[in-house]
């Protein structure tokens, strides 16, 4: 009798075993299926925001971002963001704290063998998209632009651009 109920104790372990072991299967599988959805279908912004941010975007509650895309590639990485301001007082108030200036071309001219003058030229007077930009010290760039005639200028396109 005793050897008999030993006998199906010992049948019954290998049948538990088999269900501990496909549970344990099934948990990580499901697991591994989740961490890899996470990371295929995460959000942009999770990565570009603090990107820009470290090039000197400086964004309030004043600011909506609308979207974000990453571009990743060696040695010139960079990322763009969709940012919506409620007002232009926003809009300059976003400018400011982000460091960005007017975009300006200067260039050295001299006539016929004179001294040597600067032209500034300033191209935002003549095109309705306004360009403002910042150069970190390491020589990546922040830009940031809009123009008038979407969403009455509303509408501010961030380049952080990495060099």
């Amino acid at each position: 009798m005793r050897d008999r109920h030993k006998a199906d104790r010992l049948r019954v372990r290998p049948v538990w075993l088999s269900l501990g072991c496909a549970a344990i299967a099934v948990a990580l599988l499901v697991g591994g299926l989740i961490t890899v959805l996470r990371e295929v279908h995460r959000d942009p912004c999770e990565s570009v925001l603090p990107y820009a941010a470290g090039m000197g975007l400086r964004l309030s509650d004043a600011e909506t971002v609308v979207a974000c895309e990453e571009y990743p590639s060696y040695p010139d990485s960079s990322a763009k963001v969709l940012v919506r301001t409620a007002s232009r007082a926003a809009r300059d108030a976003l400018l400011r704290r982000s460091g960005v200036s007017e975009d300006v071309e200067r260039t050295m001219i001299s006539l016929n063998d004179g001294p040597i003058e600067t032209e500034v030229r300033r191209p935002n007077l003549n095109r309705s998209e306004q360009i403002y930009l910042a150069t970190t010290k390491s020589g990546d760039q922040l830009s940031i632009s809009y123009d008038e005639s979407v969403q009455a200028g509303l509408l501010l396109t961030v380049w952080a651009i990495e060099t």
